[in-house]
């Protein structure tokens, strides 16, 4: 009888031992593509224009006149000659980010969003939320 406890409580120890170690492995083995990372290796170079902005209606013209900078180091500028507005932007593999502040207009157009297409000529945006029906398109000037 004292053996079979024994022999019950090894099986346990090692099963439980087994299971840390199966979900250690498992964590550690994981990635997240979708992290957000500030690497702007692939900046697009040149200016840009904003040739659709969709936020459940067309409202591309709020932005109509403006051409956007991507620098190399996360900073964007937005400027229509007389205005300039400047802000942030990061990618990853699958998502890219605007965040203008808190300007009243630009802020609209601060979001996270996931990266449909990027080519040399366009940048098609559109919303990580399902739930909402938001899209950016940029076309190089």
């Amino acid at each position: 009888m004292i053996q079979s406890f024994k022999t019950k409580g090894i099986n346990l120890f090692l099963a439980l031992s087994l299971v840390t170690l199966f979900t250690t492995l498992q964590s550690s083995t994981c990635s997240n593509d979708d992290a957000i990372s500030s690497n702007t290796s692939g900046t697009p170079g040149g200016t840009w224009r904003v040739s659709l902005y969709w936020d459940s209606k067309d409202e591309t013209y709020k932005f109509s006149g403006y051409n956007f900078t991507f620098a190399t180091g996360g900073l964007v500028t937005a400027t229509n000659g007389s205005s300039t507005v400047t802000g942030t932007w990061s990618e990853s593999s699958s998502r890219f980010t605007l965040d203008f502040g808190a300007d009243p207009v630009f802020s609209k157009i601060s979001d996270d969003y996931l990266k449909e297409e990027k080519t040399a000529s366009s940048i098609k945006l559109k919303d990580d939320n399902p739930l909402k029906d938001e899209r950016v398109q940029f076309v190089r000037n």
